[in-house]
């Protein structure tokens, strides 16, 4: 047994200790046959030292830890609403939950234990222990061997192979899962040679490969997946932009910068990303699970609903399955994977393809896909509540789309209505050059000639719903979160001038467990902030780009200001903000008509948060796993240095090798290097940054005004809240007793419990997920899985859940991710090269509307004889 010592520490309380019929009551609990409602335990856990980390409080101090969870669980979208009913139950006493006094002595106890000194949380009770062991192996040579070397393999591989159609590329989940066999190679291979620095031995085999070092090497290898290189190669090539000064130097340069600068960021935000326990970031857990299953035995003897089998052997069984189910829906029976199985009824039906159409049309069909890697896939990387107010908003902002393109607005129904493509005004694509200089300036003579491009009305809603998403999330969450927000900033700096702990004011259980570890002081990622500013300003000013030293003020401000509602967003419910569109549209309003400077800031402004984002993921990781915060700063910067330093080797190389003739990055490419992504990118740039967002803002006047309605909408939705109480006291107020009880019982309360659960910025995120062929079909089966997995399972079948569930989508995306890749092979350079398999099955999803509205070959209306739109002498001429 497990040491136990009286009155185990809980910081905050006064020693005590459990009798010890409880602490083998709860053993037994965790290590036996469990019923639908109770847990199990993590991967490589020990059911004596959970017992003895759980079991630390009376029943004096238990009652109060279960009051403040009530009390301060308001805010808190997250925590699940049944344990807030149990513990309510809890405070009313043993008669009030039927029990006698020793069993709800024990329950209360057990409940605030597992609540304070662990979590308030199942799905990460799932992932997590309750205790912690420091001297695991985790910052090792060999853990920095194993991670550097995937580094190094996935960034060239990745670089080299993504403008390539089909592209190559080493899914992240396939490197965790081969990182195990390397790492336990080196454990057995390694010697056991080391040295001591100040009484602290490294060594080149500290014993057993570890799940701390497995999760290091992970955090580390993954750096090849993040940034925003690919403006670099835009501005490089002849077909582009044909800057040839932005060479290895500059692109250094501008790699550190687009790299470097968001972690500075992410760093000074921990108090708002990291250290609250509110700050689940559930899309880490699904990778945490997974690290301990690949690393960790199991409980011996475990049963679960009739279920012996581990986690490994479902994670295996569950990446077999998928990795041969892959192939039927997208090779053998491709129908099934967009399943438009309501427009075969009438394939040349119009207004059939438009509302149920899986392809070009919105999606509106409630078996749309038989293919979980297009739908659900994703089903455990956020809560059931915030994938179902988000489909809901999916589903309204579908139809408010649908009545726009039947209305015409616009010009939409001569046009497909869900594509992200530029129109001319006969339904063509806009051919860009057509009105460019050679120096990639508009000529007004032409332009007046050819004429503005045109949006589809998916497209339009979308840039529309974003801006009013950005200063709905800035006003709702500055004002609904200004107390943590306060707490976080004034903390940063009287942490620092008093020289204070960083964890100060963070008691629960997780941040607790990390007191022994040093912290990152604050002066390293100032240090790594300013260094990201003064690269970024050395790369705009030192070379001609076109784009003022102050821009860079721009994004730090702009970003920022951003950054905070989307770390908090991502945080709570896994959906961020993209602030793709608002760098597109905001350097298109400061240098009209100038593209390269709005590329530049695309690449730095995209970065910037897109890095903070992932930074303060990392950080979250080793929160949970008991990481070194150190060892994860210096895994972390170093990862992102070696990979800007291989992208920019490799580009040298694609330039050198794949441009021979002049074609890298278009369609007639002898090794098919057509740059998909880089052509898209400049496209953009060229719409925004040569048309001009002022000009696009002319020709749909409606657009700039939803800054302010967002604005307005987020302003009203905290008052309202903040009012309610008063609002139902007047309504009861102009009632008789009888009406304000029936008002009470069938309206209020039924609508408040609604609304507690209602996160709007969270809501809102649905409405972005259109246009770009983006529909319900992406998104139906998801809810379907999600409501079955986080909610009816998770609730039925607690244990279950708990032990099977992150393995199971963890051997969907391995499965996935592997098959994917042996797809790639064989059908694009090998064997299959150029093989097709003709039938039915394949060719019915792409014979009717569906299709040709997917290749913006159809519309609602036909186009006039002399094209839609303005006249030529209201085009807009705004540079």
């Amino acid at each position: 047994m497990y040491p136990r010592k009286p009155g185990t520490w809980c910081w905050g309380y006064t020693g005590w200790t459990a009798p010890d019929e409880w602490h083998q009551r709860l053993v037994a609990e965790y290590s036996g046959q469990h019923d639908g409602k109770s847990e199990t335990l993590p991967a490589g856990s020990d059911p004596e030292r959970v017992a003895t980390a759980i079991l630390t409080l009376n029943e004096e101090e238990s009652l109060k830890i279960l009051k403040d969870l009530v009390e301060n669980c308001h805010n808190d979208y997250t925590i699940d609403h049944v344990l807030i009913e149990r513990c309510k139950e809890l405070l009313e006493g043993s008669a009030a939950c039927e029990l006698g006094h020793d069993d709800w002595a024990y329950v209360i106890c057990k409940t605030a234990g597992t609540v304070h000194n662990w979590s308030p949380y199942a799905e990460v009770r799932a992932v997590t222990l309750p205790y912690d062991d420091p001297e695991e192996p985790c910052e090792s040579i060999r853990a920095y061997v194993v991670g550097f070397f995937w580094v190094c393999v996935a960034s060239a591989v990745n670089t080299f192979f993504s403008p390539r159609q089909p592209g190559i590329s080493i899914p992240g989940q396939v490197i965790q899962l081969l990182i195990v066999p390397m790492g336990r190679f080196l454990a057995l291979a390694l010697p056991d040679w080391g040295f001591r620095v100040r009484g602290t031995r490294y060594t080149l085999n500290p014993g057993p490969w570890s799940s701390k070092e497995q999760l290091l090497a992970t955090i580390i290898s993954q750096a090849n997946t993040i940034g925003n290189f690919t403006g670099l190669l835009v501005m490089r090539l002849p077909i582009f932009f044909n800057q040839r000064w932005a060479g290895f130097g500059f692109a250094i340069v501008l790699a550190l910068a687009n790299q470097i600068f968001g972690l500075g960021a992410a760093g000074m935000l921990r108090r708002l990303s990291v250290y609250p326990q509110e700050a689940v970031w559930p899309a880490v857990l699904p990778t945490l699970a997974l690290n301990r299953a690949l690393i960790n035995g199991e409980n011996k003897g475990e049963i679960i609903h009739g279920w012996r089998i581990s986690r490994y052997r479902s994670f295996v069984i569950a990446s077999a399955v998928f990795l041969v189910y892959y192939w039927v829906p997208n090779k053998f029976f491709q129908a099934l994977r967009l399943f438009n199985w309501m427009t075969w009824i009438s394939p040349q039906n119009k207004n059939l393809a438009i509302v149920t159409g899986s392809y070009g049309g919105m999606g509106f069909n409630p078996f749309s896909s038989w293919d979980p890697n297009a739908s659900g896939s994703a089903a455990m990387n956020a809560p059931f509540f915030a994938q179902l107010q988000q489909y809901c908003m999916r589903v309204i902002a579908g139809l408010v789309i649908l009545i726009m393109y039947y209305t015409n607005m616009s010009w939409a129904a001569y046009m497909p209505i869900n594509s992200n493509s530029a129109f001319d005004k006969h339904m063509g694509s806009y051919n860009i050059s057509r009105v460019l200089t050679p120096e990639n300036r508009v000529d007004l003579d032409a332009y007046k000639e050819y004429g503005p491009p045109y949006y589809a009305v998916a497209n339009l809603f979308v840039t529309g719903a974003n801006f009013v998403y950005y200063t709905f999330s800035i006003v709702y969450v500055f004002v609904k979160h200004w107390a943590p927000l306060k707490k976080a900033f004034v903390g940063m700096v009287v942490n620092t001038i008093k020289r204070r702990s960083i964890y100060t004011g963070f008691t629960d259980g997780q941040t607790r467990m990390m007191k022994p570890y040093k912290e990152v002081p604050e002066w390293w990622y100032t240090i790594v902030f300013v260094f990201g500013f003064v690269v970024s300003v050395v790369g705009v000013a030192a070379w001609p780009t076109q784009t003022p030293w102050w821009s860079i003020l721009v994004v730090v401000g702009v970003g920022s200001l951003l950054t905070i509602p989307w770390i908090i967003i991502e945080s709570i419910a896994a959906t961020g903000i993209s602030l793709n569109i608002i760098w597109q549209v905001l350097p298109g309003i400061i240098w009209p008509g100038q593209p390269l400077p709005q590329l530049i800031i695309l690449m730095l402004g995209g970065a910037f948060e897109q890095m903070a984002g992932s930074f303060a993921g990392d950080l979250k990781y080793a929160h949970y796993a008991k990481l070194p915060p150190r060892a994860v700063f210096r895994g972390h910067i170093a990862s992102c240095v070696v990979n800007c330093f291989i992208y920019c080797g490799m580009l040298e190389v694609m330039v050198a090798y794949f441009n021979q003739d002049n074609t890298l990055c278009q369609w007639n490419n002898k090794q098919y290097m057509v740059c998909n992504y880089a052509n898209s990118v400049f496209s953009s740039v060229i719409s925004f940054g040569a048309f001009g967002t002022n000009n696009m803002f002319e020709l749909y006047p409606v657009l700039p005004w939803c800054f302010l309605i967002g604005a307005i909408l987020g302003l009203l939705w905290v008052v309202v809240e903040k009012a309610a109480p008063r609002i139902r006291q007047y309504i009861q107020s102009r009632m008789d007793a009888k009406q304000a009880v029936s008002f009470d019982r069938y309206v209020w309360k039924p609508t408040a419990a609604i609304m507690a659960t209602l996160n709007p910025a969270v809501a809102l995120s649905g409405a972005l997920q259109w246009a770009g062929n983006t529909n319900l079909s992406y998104a139906t089966l998801g809810i379907f899985i999600a409501w079955f997995f986080q909610y009816y399972l998770k609730r039925r079948y607690t244990a279950w859940w708990g032990k099977y569930a992150y393995m199971i989508f963890a051997g969907l995306s391995v499965g996935v991710a592997i098959s994917g890749l042996i797809v790639t092979l064989v059908f694009s350079f090998g064997v299959g090269k150029n093989s097709n398999f003709n039938w039915w099955g394949n060719d019915v999803a792409l014979s009717g509307v569906d299709y040709q509205l997917y290749n913006n070959n159809a519309s609602l209306l036909a186009v006039p004889e002399g094209g839609f739109g303005l006249p030529p002498s209201k085009y807009p001429l705004r540079w």
